[in-house]
C-alpha cells in the first residue's frame, strides 16, 4: 500500500510526461513548417524559371521592299500633222510605226459627213489592223502561240470585269482594245481567220474608199513615229515645258481640257525616242525623299503601269522641284514598247525603297535601362540555351506589325568606323546586337535577363 509520501513523485512523473509531450508536439510542428517552407522555396524557384506559353522565333534576314502609286503625265515631241479638206484616211503604216523621210503614210479622202467618216475610219483601221497581223505572223505560229493569246484574252476579259466593277471606263476601253487585238491574233493563228488575206484586206478598203474623194498622198518630212491619233493635249504638255516648269504651272496644266481636233488632222509624228512623265508627290508621301536620293544616284526605277497588258518600263528621275505642299517629279525614259498606247495619264506602280535587315516582330521589343550609361536601350530578349539573354537592336524602319533592325555585320561596320571614343560611348552599356539565327522569344511570362528556362 502505497504511503503518503508516493503521492507527490507520481504528480511530478505525470507532469514531466505532459511536458514532453508538448515538446515534441512543437518539435513536430516546426518540422512540418520547415518542409512547407522548403517545398514553398522549391515551387517558387521553379516558377522563377519557368515561363508559360513560351514562343520563340530565329532571326531571319528579309528584304522588304515598300511601293509607290504614281500618277503620270506624258511629255512627247510630238507634233500633228494637217491634210486640208479630209476627213477619212487609208494608212499605209501600223498605227505607232517608225517611219523615214519621204515614207509614204497612206492616203487622205474625203467623205463630207462627220458621222460617215467617223465609221468608215474605223473599219479601215481594223483591216489595217488585221494586215499588220497576218504580215507580222507570217503565218508561223505554233499551237502554243494559240494557247498564250487565248489566255491573255482571258486575263483581259478578268480585268475588264474588275475595271467595270470599280467603274474605271478608261481601263474597260484599254481591256476592250486589247481583247480584240488578241481575238484577232487568235483567229489567225488557228485559221479561224478563214480566207482573209492581205490581198483580200487591202480589197475591202479599197471597197470602202471606193466612193470617196481622193485629197493627197501623205508622206513624212521628217523620220519619228506615226500615230493615227491626236487627243487634244499635245500642245497643253509641251515637250520643252517638261524640263522648267514649276509645280504651279504643272497643275494648270493638268486642270485643262483637252482642245478639240480640229478637222483635217492625219496623226501625229512623234521625233525623239526620248520622253518624260511627270507627278506631284504631296509632302505626306515618303516617297520625295526616296526620289530626291534616286535623282543624285541616277537610279532606274521598274514602273508596272496599270494599262491592261501590265507594261513595264524604265524610267530615271530628271527633276525634283519642291513647293510648300510637296514636289514635282519628272521621269525620262527611252522605252517603246510594242502594245502600250502611250495614253496622255496613266497610273504606275515602282518600288521606292527596298531594305534589309532582320524582321522582329513588335511583340518581341524590349526596353531595359542600363545602369552602365543610365539609358534606355531598345532590343530582345533571346534564348542562349536554356537561359533568356538581352540583346540590343539598331531599328531601321517600321511597318504595320514589326520593325527591321539593322544586321549584325551592317551595326559591326558601322561602329568600327567610329572614333574610339564614340566607339566606347556607343558599347558602355555591355550589351551585344543581335545576330543572324539568335533564338528571339516573342512570348512568355516573367521574363528578365538571365532567368534559367527549366
Amino acid at each position: 500500500m502505497a504511503g503518503i509520501h508516493d503521492i507527490p513523485r507520481r504528480l511530478s512523473s505525470s507532469k514531466g510526461k505532459k511536458e514532453d509531450g508538448r515538446a515534441k508536439a512543437l518539435l513536430n510542428a516546426g518540422f512540418i513548417l520547415l518542409m512547407l517552407g522548403i517545398i514553398g522555396f522549391g515551387i517558387y524557384q521553379v516558377a522563377r524559371h519557368m515561363t508559360v506559353g513560351l514562343n520563340t522565333l530565329r532571326t531571319q534576314e528579309i528584304l522588304d521592299e515598300s511601293y509607290v502609286q504614281l500618277e503620270l503625265y506624258l511629255f512627247r515631241d510630238e507634233q500633228p500633222l494637217f491634210c486640208e479638206g479630209s476627213d477619212t484616211y487609208l494608212y499605209d503604216v501600223r498605227d505607232g510605226e517608225r517611219v523615214g523621210v519621204g515614207r509614204s503614210i497612206g492616203t487622205a479622202f474625203r467623205a463630207g459627213d462627220a458621222a460617215t467618216a467617223s465609221e468608215l475610219q474605223k473599219k479601215l483601221n481594223a483591216c489595217g489592223d488585221r494586215i499588220a497581223l497576218l504580215r507580222e505572223l507570217g503565218g508561223l505560229g505554233t499551237p502554243a502561240d494559240a494557247r498564250d493569246t487565248a489566255e491573255a484574252v482571258d486575263g483581259h476579259y478578268l480585268g475588264l470585269l474588275e475595271a467595270a466593277a470599280r467603274g474605271d471606263l478608261s481601263a474597260v476601253n484599254g481591256y476592250a482594245d486589247s481583247m480584240l487585238d488578241g481575238i484577232s491574233r487568235y483567229d489567225i493563228l488557228t485559221g479561224a481567220a478563214g480566207s482573209q488575206t492581205v490581198s483580200s484586206l487591202k480589197a475591202e478598203q479599197d471597197a470602202l474608199t471606193a466612193g470617196l474623194t481622193r485629197v493627197s498622198g501623205m508622206t513624212t518630212d521628217r523620220s519619228g513615229y506615226f500615230y493615227y491619233d491626236c487627243d487634244g493635249y499635245e500642245s497643253i504638255f509641251d515637250y520643252a515645258s517638261a524640263m522648267t516648269m514649276t509645280p504651279a504651272e504643272f497643275r494648270d496644266m493638268t486642270a485643262q481640257q483637252a482642245y478639240s481636233v480640229p478637222a483635217g488632222v492625219v496623226g501625229k509624228m512623234v521625233y525623239s525616242t526620248v520622253w518624260y512623265a511627270a507627278t506631284y508627290i504631296p509632302l505626306s508621301d515618303g516617297a520625295i525623299e526616296v526620289f530626291q536620293q534616286g535623282m543624285v544616284n541616277r537610279t532606274t526605277y521598274t514602273m508596272l503601269c496599270g494599262d491592261s497588258a501590265g507594261t513595264q518600263l524604265h524610267m530615271t528621275v530628271e527633276r525634283l522641284v519642291p513647293d510648300e505642299n510637296g514636289a514635282l517629279v519628272v521621269f525620262s525614259s527611252q522605252d517603246m514598247p510594242r502594245g502600250f498606247g502611250f495614253p496622255r495619264r496613266f497610273t504606275a506602280e515602282t518600288v521606292a525603297l527596298r531594305t534589309g535587315g532582320y524582321r522582329i516582330p513588335n511583340e518581341a521589343l524590349v526596353t531595359l535601362h542600363s545602369k552602365e550609361t543610365g539609358e534606355d536601350v531598345t532590343g530582345v530578349y533571346i534564348l542562349a540555351g536554356n537561359v533568356v539573354e538581352f540583346r540590343k537592336i539598331s531599328i531601321y524602319v517600321r511597318r504595320d506589325g514589326y520593325i527591321i533592325a539593322e544586321t549584325f555585320d551592317d551595326v559591326k561596320a558601322y561602329l568600327d568606323s567610329l572614333p574610339e571614343e564614340e566607339y566606347a560611348e556607343r558599347t558602355a552599356d555591355g550589351w551585344s546586337y543581335l545576330r543572324l539565327n539568335d533564338n528571339i522569344i516573342t512570348r512568355g511570362n516573367e521574363l528578365y535577363e538571365g532567368k534559367v528556362i527549366g
